[in-house]
C-alpha cells in the first residue's frame, strides 16, 4: 500500500473510535446496535433501511451504514477486516448518500467530524494518484470528493475540471472549469472569501502548476495565462502561484 494511504488509513483507524454514534439522530434501534459494538448487524439493518422505499428517504440510516463500514474496515479481527477490505469505498458511497438525503444539512453539520474523516481518505487518494501521474483515477477520486460537499464548492469544481482535462477528458473538463470560473470571478468582484483547507489548497496548487506547465508545453500560452491569472487572484500570497504567474504572464 502507498505510504500516504497507509498513514491515512492508520489515522482513520485511530480516529474512528471517537464516533460513538450519529449526533442528532433519532433511530434508537441503530444507535443501540452501533454503541454496543454490533457493527455488522447494525450495517445489515441500516442497509435494509436504505433500500426500503420509505425508510431510505431518511438520511440517518445512510450515515450509520457509512460509520459501520469504517468500523468493520478497521477491525482488529483479520477475518473481519479481510471481509470488509472494500469498506472505505463503501463508507464514501454511503456518506455521499447521507449528505444528499439530508436536505436541510442539519445532521451534516452535527456530524462534520465524521465527514471530515471520510474527506481525508479521499484527499489522500487524489494526491496518491496525482503524484503517480494517474490523472484519470485522480479525477475520479475528485468527483467522489465533490459529492462530500453539502453545497457546491466552486474552487474544488475548478480543480476537478483541471484533472479531467489532464486525463484527456477536455470537453467536460473545460465546461466544468468555465462554470466554476464564472462563480469564482463573481466572488472575487464582490470581495467574497474563497476558502480551502490546507490540504485541498495544496492539491489545487499542485494541479494548477502541473496543468499550466502542460499548457505551455503544448504551446497554449493564452490558456495557461487564463488559468494562472485566476489562480493568482484566488491565492495572491502563494509563492508557487506567484512564481508561475510571473513566469507565464511575463513571457513574450
Amino acid at each position: 500500500m502507498n505510504l500516504k494511504l497507509l498513514c491515512t488509513s492508520l489515522c482513520i483507524m485511530l480516529c474512528a473510535g471517537t464516533f460513538a454514534q450519529v449526533k442528532g439522530g433519532h433511530n434508537t434501534k441503530l444507535s443501540k446496535l452501533y454503541t454496543s459494538g454490533k457493527y455488522e448487524i447494525c450495517l445489515f439493518k441500516a442497509e435494509d433501511m436504505c433500500a426500503d422505499q420509505a425508510a431510505g428517504r431518511e438520511a440517518e440510516p445512510h450515515l450509520y451504514a457509512a460509520m459501520c463500514y469504517v468500523k468493520l474496515y478497521e477491525s482488529s479481527d483479520p477475518e473481519v477486516a479481510a471481509d470488509y477490505k472494500d469498506g472505505m469505498r463503501q463508507a464514501v458511497k454511503y456518506t455521499q448518500k447521507f449528505i444528499r438525503k439530508d436536505i436541510e444539512g442539519e445532521l451534516v453539520a452535527q456530524n462534520a467530524d465524521f465527514i471530515d474523516l471520510i474527506k481525508k481518505h479521499v484527499k489522500a487518494e487524489i494526491k496518491t494518484n496525482f503524484d503517480k501521474g494517474n490523472y484519470s483515477k485522480a479525477a475520479a477520486a475528485a468527483k467522489n470528493y465533490e459529492k462530500l460537499y453539502h453545497k457546491t464548492d466552486y474552487l474544488f469544481m475548478y480543480y476537478s475540471g483541471i484533472l479531467k482535462c489532464m486525463s484527456n477528458n477536455e470537453t467536460q473538463g473545460v465546461h466544468e472549469m468555465a462554470d466554476a470560473r464564472a462563480k469564482l470571478s463573481e466572488k472575487i468582484v464582490n470581495n467574497e472569501p474563497i476558502k480551502a483547507d490546507p490540504i485541498v489548497k495544496s492539491l489545487i496548487v499542485d494541479g494548477i502548476m502541473k496543468y499550466t506547465q502542460d499548457l505551455l508545453n503544448e504551446k497554449r500560452k493564452k490558456d495557461a495565462e487564463s488559468v494562472i491569472t485566476l489562480a493568482n487572484k484566488i491565492f495572491p500570497n502563494d509563492g508557487y502561484i506567484t512564481v508561475q504567474y510571473n513566469m507565464i504572464v511575463g513571457k513574450n
